[in-house]
């Protein structure tokens, strides 16, 4: 899940502030999400500020995500909602619901936005059994840098097979001074001690972002997540069926070897190939396509020649077993 808060460096704007909801869900969730989103439309109603909300569910492929904007008189309404405790009791009802991209982006929506922002990139190892009191620890996090002055945004990736082992935060204020006060801060040493088993494997590195990558828009892009799996079973396809035809077939099918053993075999090779060798080539190659910042003519590109290279697998594999069944 990715976690984000953020706003405007005009922070003591009197605008109207607008609250962008990105959250991704399984299919199976859609109903009950439906109904808790009643519930929070129904509590929010009488908070201070409020002024309206929308609900926006998905459209694959080129919108996997829900999107829910709110709109609120100014930052303080706006940011009373997002850390009051109200919040976080509803969000607790629902927050094992969440499979990916869980983004919050709070911003004033008459101000001028600068077109760079000192960012980290902040990398932990986190052990799948601390996942969800990670991500809880990340959202104590985001409430408190929200209250720094110059605060643009708190992201946070999940790791991808293949591409990247750790979880990522990304953290983003508006000039480096801003950055380093809250980097420097006792807050935030107070609660890195809170999550010192987090912490063992912690990187810290300085990047830049513009605003437009905090932008609402972002969930209308195609997903990186969704072309990397197709990259992995671009490569992984053509490994099974050949290993299968040269290998399982000809040398431990044929001469006994039990199918539990051969499977397992097959598995291990294929997955330290994929591993070691054609994912991280695959990811090099087509690099220009998982990008999310591309003209849709690219991400359509893209997506052609990737359908193509499966329909050359594919009738490969088929011209192969047409020839061992002929007389």
């Amino acid at each position: 899940m990715t976690d984000v808060v953020g706003s405007t460096t005009a922070q003591k704007s009197a605008g109207t502030v607008a609250l962008v909801v990105h959250r991704r869900l399984a299919e199976e969730s859609y109903d009950r999400y439906r109904a808790w989103q009643e519930k929070v439309g129904e509590r929010m109603l009488s908070w201070p500020g409020f002024l309206e909300r929308q609900v926006i569910e998905p459209k694959p492929p080129l919108q996997v995500d829900w999107v829910i904007v709110q709109r609120f008189r100014d930052v303080d309404s706006a940011r009373g909602w997002l850390q009051s405790a109200e919040r976080q009791n509803l969000m607790a009802e629902i927050k094992d619901d969440f499979i990916g991209n869980d983004d919050v982006h709070l911003f004033t929506e008459e101000a001028k936005h600068p077109s760079e922002a000192a960012s980290v990139l902040i990398s932990s190892a986190v052990a799948p059994e601390d996942e969800s009191a990670f991500l809880d620890w990340q959202r104590e996090i985001s409430a408190v840098e929200s209250r720094f002055d110059g605060f643009l945004g708190h992201k946070i990736e999940r790791p991808v097979p293949g591409v990247q082992d750790d979880w990522v935060v990304i953290l983003s204020f508006d000039t480096d001074e801003h950055l380093n006060a809250w980097i420097e801060s006792p807050e935030r040493r107070s609660l890195l001690e809170a999550g010192a088993a987090y912490n063992e494997k912690l990187t810290l590195t300085k990047a830049s972002y513009g605003f437009g990558f905090w932008t609402g828009s972002r969930s209308a892009l195609p997903d990186p997540i969704f072309k990397s799996n197709l990259l992995v079973l671009l490569m992984l396809y053509p490994i099974v069926f050949l290993w299968g035809y040269f290998i399982a077939d000809p040398l431990f099918n044929d001469h006994g070897v039990p199918f539990w053993l051969s499977l397992f075999i097959g598995n291990l090779v294929s997955t330290q190939l994929l591993g070691w060798f054609f994912v991280p080539w695959a990811f090099k190659l087509f690099g220009w396509w998982v990008k999310r910042d591309q003209p849709a003519k690219v991400h359509l590109a893209g997506y052609a020649i990737v359908i193509a290279l499966y329909a050359v697998s594919m009738a490969v594999y088929a011209g192969l077993l047409a020839l061992r069944a002929a007389p």
